[in-house]
């Protein structure tokens, strides 16, 4: 067997697998052996076919998937023995499809377009000074978090009549201008909350209305909110202003939440048993966790900066025709417009990856098995606590989860890439020149929100 790899230019390459009949033919007769002792056919007994019959019925599909199978392994083998840094797998090029001849086995060559990673150079760290954000929490939102807190594990009752916080569950129909039902016009049936009507004369038409009543109103101008009114009328995909149209909403249920009351009871419920103890103590806590979420959001926007400079400053190239190529070749459902469209975002990612794994490498940074098990333990913790359900999780069902979701690769591997990241940010977060700025929250989203439209 001889394998050559021809370089192309400094990002592609073709990869050539030679191999003489000596190279296969063990392999091809150890198959056929094997299909010998199971092979059934009349007139013979159960692993008595004589084997040039197995020959002549399966020598071809036997040769080609042995083939395949020590193609695939040389390949796979050439490249980690080289310490080759390839982007995607290697394609197999059009000339592969050969015609095998059983009855004169020969030589063959089978040919791979293979992409290879782009040097990555960088100069840390970068001469740019980088704006971050102390965004500040002000009262107005611990007082709407509370309350969301309240009715969250507040208690659900069941009124005659419907208030401003109460949530309704019925049927949309539509119809025609003058009111009347349209014969097999689109119809669906969900829960609503009243609150969330955007329209301030349509929302008052739902407050004090009961079982049986019917509100006609047009979802899409009323609501405002595209994935909202997707949900309210079942919609699976298409334009939402092809609905933009008269709905009746007969309500069949009415709920509401009876807020929580401020007490131990339910400072437990949310935090746990006696962290907090207080109202004040209670307020604190809220303000803290959403001075956290605030933090994870201008790290969040300091970390895309910081891609944006060093992205800018490595200019790397990659072999976007083999790229997308192996993209629709793993995906056989992306469309080429689909992939028009998300290339770009595909290859900033890749990018960054490559000055990711740089960094990661230059400076010696490695992960311990007990980072990736305290990662997923504070992940599990976490879903639990933004579902309120903090209270069922004790000690031996945190460390069965933990140990359960571990156990698979995939899993692993994601809770690898999160970590290498946040330790690549970590370590550019203490290099690099900054610049603070205290903001409001609406303030930030505001500055994202022009960030985001620039890009």
């Amino acid at each position: 067997m001889n394998i050559v790899q021809e370089n192309i230019d400094t990002l592609n390459a073709v990869l050539k697998v030679q191999l003489k009949p000596e190279d296969y033919r063990p392999q091809v007769d150890e198959a056929i052996k094997k299909y010998k002792k199971k092979a059934s056919m009349p007139g013979f007994r159960p692993g008595h076919v004589p084997e040039n019959l197995i020959r002549k019925m399966y020598g071809k599909s036997v040769l080609a998937d042995e083939l395949n199978k020590i193609v695939a392994d040389s390949v796979d083998k050439f490249i980690v023995e080289n310490n080759l840094q390839v982007l995607g797998n290697p394609l197999p090029k059009a000339e592969n499809d050969i015609d095998i001849n059983w009855d004169q086995p020969t030589d063959f060559e089978f040919s791979f377009d293979m992409a290879l990673a782009p040097e990555v150079h960088l100069t840390l760290p970068p001469a740019h000074s980088f704006l971050t954000y102390d965004i500040q929490v002000d009262e107005k939102t611990i007082d709407e978090e509370i309350d969301k807190l309240a009715r969250r594990y507040g208690n659900y009752t069941s009124p005659e009549v419907t208030d401003i916080d109460s949530s309704v569950y019925g049927t949309f129909r539509e119809v025609d201008a003058n009111g009347e039902l349209v014969e097999n016009g689109h119809s669906n049936q969900a829960f609503m909350m009243i609150t969330k009507v955007a329209d301030e004369a349509t929302r008052n038409k739902f407050v004090g209305v009961k079982n049986g009543d019917a509100i006609i109103f047009n979802p899409v101008t009323a609501i405002r909110v595209e994935e909202e009114v997707k949900y309210l009328l079942g919609i699976k995909e298409g334009n939402i202003q092809d609905y933009s149209k008269d709905y009746s909403f007969t309500i069949e249920r009415i709920n509401r939440v009876e807020k929580a009351e401020f007490n131990q009871a339910f400072f437990d419920q949310v935090y746990g048993e006696n962290v907090v103890s207080d109202l004040a103590g209670f307020r604190e806590k809220v303000r803290s966790e959403i001075a956290q979420g605030y933090g994870y959001e201008a790290d969040n926007a300091l970390r895309h900066e910081m891609e944006d400079v060093l992205l800018k400053e490595s200019n790397l190239n990659l072999p976007d025709e083999f790229l997308k190529r192996w993209l629709k070749h793993s995906n056989e459902k992306i469309t080429d417009e689909q992939l028009a469209k998300e290339y770009h975002q595909y290859a900033r990612d890749l990018k960054w990856k490559l000055i990711e794994n740089k960094i990661y490498g230059d400076q010696n940074m490695q992960l311990t098995k007990e980072e990736i098990e305290s990662y997923a333990r504070n992940m599990i913790i976490d879903q639990y606590l933004r579902y309120g359900q903090a209270h069922m999780l004790d000690e031996e069902k945190l460390k069965e989860l933990t140990e359960r979701y571990l156990k698979n690769q995939e899993s692993v591997q994601r809770v690898v890439e999160s970590l290498s990241g946040r330790k690549v940010f970590e370590y550019l977060n203490q290099i690099v020149s900054k610049d603070v700025k205290n903001v409001s929250h609406d303030e930030f989203v505001e500055i994202m929100s022009r960030h985001h439209h620039h890009h």
